[in-house]
């Protein structure tokens, strides 16, 4: 009994952090993210216990395993988003989306053939498939097909899932230059990026482990193995870092005391010397003499040397003239603007655009989007919609109407 309640664990740990995140007031892109994350873990383990409760219901199984299909495959993309936002990449791209269609494309042909089958006889064909019973002369063409898809096409999706993402992670790792000898410099204030690092690690042992869970079903999924039990306690407790780490900072030493750093994209309530202020962390307030000097050279760059009109002008570009690190003032402009940089530097220019349409109200939106410092006029009305809801011409023929 004491083996079964252990390989709950994981289960466990996923639905708190998920639950946590749930009554959280103000999320940020990330915390989005993590806790469909979380949701998404906590009904696969639910699912996985299916199998190994003392009295099992081998009549739900193939609806489990279609539950744990759709799940498993949508945490891949998942981690790939949540580990772009933590290296401050929020716009997703297109392809990202695409990754969301094994999720549903192998799921729903499993569900297609369980219907088929019924539910019951399907059941009966998974638990033959776990406790490798199945005789492949004696299938018929039906449980063929279910077998294709439900165990070798899901499986080949699973592993090559396992194996682009641990790949995306390492990449990430890498560009980060994650080093131990980082710590130091990290826990100083200097070297935000290392908390991306250190997630990005974390989710390298929990993949790693799922992989070898999945391998090795019969073993670890058996509450009366002793590897089962270190296998769910090796993962809950990087499960828990996880969360601990990455989603609620609130938490006493929550990301590791680096509350200082804005979660990523969190838009404050409080003003950014209240904030750093009301933080256990010495050196954090040591230090805020020096990131008012960041933030005054930056709005001296951005507001009166107009710097936002240069159509070329990046975060890389700013944190060179600031002699700083790009994360770092990334981090520092969502504290003291409350919003990401791309997000601030498209107001600046969108509210710019708004003076001159409203000076020169018959300036063509070429010379408009070119002058406020966009690289095109379609990258102009997108993104002038997306901040105002309506179009540069609607908006300037509602001003004309006043």
């Amino acid at each position: 009994m004491l083996g079964f309640f252990v390989v709950q664990l994981p289960f466990s740990v996923c639905l708190v952090w998920f639950l946590l995140m749930l009554l959280k007031h103000k999320k940020s892109h990330s915390d989005r993210i993590m806790m469909f994350i979380m949701g998404f873990l906590s009904v696969f383990f639910l699912c996985g216990s299916g199998y190994i409760v003392p009295s099992p219901n081998y009549e739900l199984l193939a609806i489990y395993d279609i539950i744990m299909e759709f799940t498993s495959l949508s945490v891949f993309p998942l981690i790939y988003m949540y580990i772009r936002s933590c290296y401050e990449e929020t716009n997703e791209r297109a392809y990202t989306y695409l990754l969301f269609l094994p999720a549903l494309l192998i799921p729903t042909a499993s569900t297609v053939i369980t219907a088929i089958m019924g539910v019951a006889n399907s059941s009966h064909l998974v638990y033959a498939i776990y406790r490798n019973l199945i005789v492949p002369d004696m299938l018929t063409d039906l449980e063929r097909a279910f077998v294709i898809m439900t165990v070798r096409s899901y499986r080949l999706v699973f592993y090559l899932s396992i194996a682009i993402t641990l790949i995306y992670v390492f990449s990430r790792l890498f560009v980060g230059k994650f080093k131990f000898r980082h710590i130091h410099v990290f826990l100083s204030g200097r070297k935000s990026s290392f908390v991306a690092n250190v997630i990005g690690l974390f989710f390298v042992a929990f993949l790693l482990l799922w992989g070898a869970c999945s391998l090795f079903a019969s073993i670890f999924m058996n509450p009366a193995s002793v590897w089962s039990s270190v296998w769910s306690l090796v993962t809950a407790v990087v499960l828990f870092f996880i969360g601990y780490i990455s989603a609620i900072p609130p938490l006493p030493g929550g990301y590791m005391n680096m509350a200082r750093l804005s979660h990523p994209f969190e838009v404050l309530d409080v003003s950014p010397q209240e904030y750093m202020s009301g933080i256990d962390s010495g050196p954090v307030a040591e230090r805020l003499t020096g990131y008012d000097k960041i933030m005054d050279s930056f709005n001296d760059l951005m507001v009166k040397q107009e710097g936002f009109l240069d159509p070329n002008m990046t975060i890389d570009e700013i944190s060179r003239r600031l002699n700083s690190n790009r994360t770092y003032v990334s981090k520092l402009v969502n504290i003291y603007h409350g919003m990401p940089f791309r997000d601030y530097l498209n107001k600046m220019r969108i509210d710019y655009s708004k003076r001159l349409m409203t000076d020169e109200p018959d300036a063509a939106l070429d010379y408009i989007s070119a002058k406020s410092g966009f690289q095109s006029s379609t990258q102009f009305i997108r993104k002038f919609k997306e901040l105002e809801g309506l179009t540069p011409t609607a908006w300037k023929s509602s001003q004309l109407k006043k």
